[in-house]
């Protein structure tokens, strides 16, 4: 599959999406991007609407981006676009935080805990409460 740059201007959102995407969630993908980039691409069928990624193109649209990277799948029936629209967000859900890795990279990035999507007062508190419990 190939990886295409198309103009956001160009793209649509579905007329019905299932996730919804609050104030602070665009909010930490502006910082995400803005720190890293377009990470992954947006999901469109052959007629530009995005099954995809639509937070993401909140943010990149927020954001003052012109262009986002697309993967365009096309020949899909409009129930595959909605069952890979919901597949998407489900399988997402499903994962789970490994507690001890992720308390270890937190000890590791002490130093600089600006991470978008986590408050990094709360992070710079664990770090805290890890040295003074390993200082006891």
């Amino acid at each position: 599959m190939d990886i295409i740059k198309l103009p956001l201007s160009a793209l649509r959102k579905p007329e019905r999406n299932m996730r919804m995407h609050p104030e602070a969630q665009i909010r930490e993908y502006c910082r995400s991007i803005e720190k890293n980039g377009q990470l992954k691409p947006l999901v469109i069928d052959e007629n530009n609407v995005i099954w995809i990624g639509n937070g993401l193109f909140e943010a990149l649209t927020r954001c003052g981006y012109t262009e986002a990277y697309c993967l365009v799948k096309a020949g899909m029936t409009e129930a595959d676009k909605k069952k890979m629209m919901m597949a998407d967000n489900k399988i997402f859900d499903l994962g789970v935080d490994d507690i001890s890795t992720f308390d270890a990279f937190i000890a590791e990035l002490k130093d600089d805990l600006d991470i978008p999507g986590y408050d990094e007062e709360i992070l710079q508190s664990m770090v805290s409460d890890v040295e003074e419990v390993t200082a006891a």
